[in-house]
């Protein structure tokens, strides 16, 4: 990707170069000219560098599922692993189990730890979902330590929030109700990249838990900046208000394994996850055989575009889409290339 953006930058210039060198008497000719080469590629030849683009495309793909696969496997591993251990923990008393205990731990933070990428984009979340276009990553859920801004109050209160280099102003009308309160929050936090969960957003006398995803999440975590008017917050005086993350139960870092109980409920959550995870893997391996076979044909054909891009859009469901194919099309209709000129460039 980054040697196709390379090549497409080189030859703006070089176009640019040509435009600006040419006499002033001839850049007429020179526009007609570039609008002929552009003009004159052959329709049978933009069908073969869409189709041999779209097969770029697949093969994509496929790298990114089998990395997945791979990421997938290696969750199983240690779930497998961690599993035992927690059964081991639950079977024996004392040290012993204060020891196996620590070992399921250990396992528990390698598990939270494990990045899948491919080219650099996340292909499984934290809660050890695969991503995908119709199946987004998880969310990250918080809550306010200290302050509830939900909270109805007998004065109106204008709420400053800062994060980073964004801001929004909430007001806060006096004797309005939970529900209405948290209307107008998720209507004013949504520029920032905050949102409030729905589980409980129009729910009265609870806790609003807000969400984010993991971009904003990173800048988040460490606090965030507010002023009030002595209502929820101190009046004239920023502060920084701590955040307080809610697990969920497919997050690994929610599990404990301290008691018996505690320890019975994350084997529960382990044969979850495990379930989850070898149902997932079904789904990509099926999608991944399937496109292959149609890559295969593809290759010995030359009227199966429509085949591969019903093939390559049902793979979008199970891994995250690319526009590879689309710059690869550009690069070699500007620069009225050959397929083997494009190839010996990606090498």
């Amino acid at each position: 990707m980054a040697m196709v953006s390379g090549v497409s930058d080189a030859l703006s210039v070089q176009h640019r170069s040509q435009t600006v060198s040419a006499p002033v008497g001839e850049q007429p000719a020179l526009k007609q000219t570039e609008t002929k080469q552009r003009t004159d590629i052959p329709t049978h030849r933009l069908k073969s560098y869409s189709r041999w683009a779209k097969v770029t495309q697949g093969q994509h793909k496929i790298s990114a599922s089998q990395v997945a696969e791979q990421g997938l496997r290696q969750i199983t591993h240690l779930l497998k692993q961690l599993k035992k251990q927690s059964q081991k923990a639950l079977s024996v008393e004392g040290q012993q189990q204060i020891e196996s205990s620590n070992l399921a731990k250990q396992m528990q933070k390698r598990l939270s730890s494990i990045q899948v990428e491919y080219q650099n984009t996340p292909l499984i979340d934290h809660q050890l979902n695969l991503i995908s276009p119709k199946r987004p990553a998880a969310l990250y859920e918080f809550k306010l330590k200290s302050v509830e801004l939900a909270s109805p109050k007998p004065r109106d209160e204008q709420v400053v929030i800062q994060l980073a280099q964004k801001s929004a102003s909430l007001y806060l009308p006096a004797n309005d109700n939970a529900h209405q309160l948290k209307a107008k929050i998720t209507k004013q936090m949504d520029s920032l990249g905050i949102g409030v969960s729905k589980s409980n957003s129009f729910v009265a006398n609870t806790e609003t838990i807000y969400t984010t995803n993991k971009s904003h999440w990173q800048t988040l975590k460490s606090g965030i900046m507010m002023t009030g008017q002595g209502q929820r917050l101190p009046a004239g005086e920023a502060r920084t208000i701590k955040v307080d993350e809610q697990l969920s139960w497919q997050d690994p870092r929610e599990w404990r394994f301290g008691t018996n109980e505690e320890l019975k409920q994350a084997i529960a959550k382990i044969n979850k996850s495990l379930h989850k995870v070898d149902q997932q893997l079904r789904e990509i391996g099926e999608a991944k055989l399937k496109l292959q076979r149609q890559l295969d044909k593809l290759n010995l054909s030359q009227s199966d575009s429509q085949m591969i891009e019903e093939t390559l859009n049902q793979l979008d469901s199970h891994m995250q889409s690319s526009p590879f194919y689309k710059q690869v099309t550009a690069v070699m209709a500007q620069a009225n290339v050959t397929r083997s000129h494009v190839s010996s460039l990606l090498k």
